[in-house]
């Protein structure tokens, strides 16, 4: 069984926020066809978009586990948005099995 993070970092910048998670965290709930493409994937981390995406991840993560994590807030005076998103052809079916095994 998969152990999720207990421990998450919301990072925001003068104009927004994101909660970065784990993609292992995100296969694992089975949730990356239900964020939106205001979030980025960059490495081996999702940053879900604040308004939206974070409230979607948070309630399927209680959901399965019953758990809050404690979230961290790290603010920066410029976060990049060009980083891939959710949606982008690159992140096929195929991306998302291997970050379930």
């Amino acid at each position: 069984m998969h152990e999720f993070s207990a421990e998450l970092t919301f990072v925001a910048d003068p104009g927004h926020g994101w909660l970065r998670v784990p993609l292992v965290d995100i296969a694992a709930l089975g949730l990356e066809t239900a964020l939106s493409n205001y979030s980025f994937i960059d490495g081996h981390y999702a940053y879900l978009e604040e308004d939206a995406d974070c409230a979607v991840y948070l309630a399927a993560l209680y959901e399965r586990t019953q758990v809050k994590p404690t979230v961290q807030e790290e603010y920066r005076e410029h976060f990049s948005r060009n980083r891939p998103r959710f949606g982008d052809a690159q992140f096929s079916a195929e991306f998302w099995e291997k970050q379930r095994s």
